[in-house]
């Protein structure tokens, strides 16, 4: 009878432990079209997520797959979004606000999560420079499913859940 107790106090324990949250590292990363698609360059068009490395080295060997959104289009930011709903191999992006220091975690594997780094961008807001500080974070769908993306901000924390189609 002990021997049942230990052996599933042991399996539980195991499971919890898998499935916590797990930090998601920064890299620097080019939202490209697929080979297949980087001749019809439509909005629509799959797309992919490439190391700047690789996107570099392809320039090089004159490969021009580069995404680049209508004209005006900006990102929503990921602290606004309260739902991601996307299809399998769809990729979508979000800016996260860097004033302070944030935590990108994932809980699950239905999408690939790729998070830039932190960059300053200057704007003009009702005639007045204003300096942002923020990055980019692109999600796309590896496998139907759902999973939960956590954003740790130093006076917030908010989970997005996340549905592959």
């Amino acid at each position: 009878m002990e021997t049942r107790l230990f052996l599933i106090a042991s399996i539980l324990a195991l499971a919890v432990g898998c499935s916590s949250f797990k930090a998601i590292d920064r890299g620097d990363w080019r939202r490209v079209y697929t080979k297949d698609a980087s001749t019809v360059k439509s909005l629509d068009a799959p797309q992919e997520i490439i190391t700047r490395e690789k996107y570099e080295e392809e320039l090089s060997n004159d490969v021009r797959r580069t995404w680049s959104p209508s004209p005006g289009w900006s990102p929503p930011w990921l602290l606004d979004t309260d739902e991601i709903g996307l299809a399998l191999n769809e990729v979508m992006e979000f800016r996260i606000d860097e004033v302070k220091p944030v935590e990108v975690q994932v809980l699950g594997t239905a999408a690939t999560v790729y998070w830039g780094q932190r960059v300053k961008r200057d704007e003009w807001k009702e005639g007045s420079d204003i300096t942002r500080r923020e990055s980019s974070l692109f999600v796309q769908g590896a496998s139907k499913g759902k999973m939960t993306i956590r954003l740790i901000a130093e006076d917030t924390t908010k989970d997005v859940p996340v549905t592959v189609k």
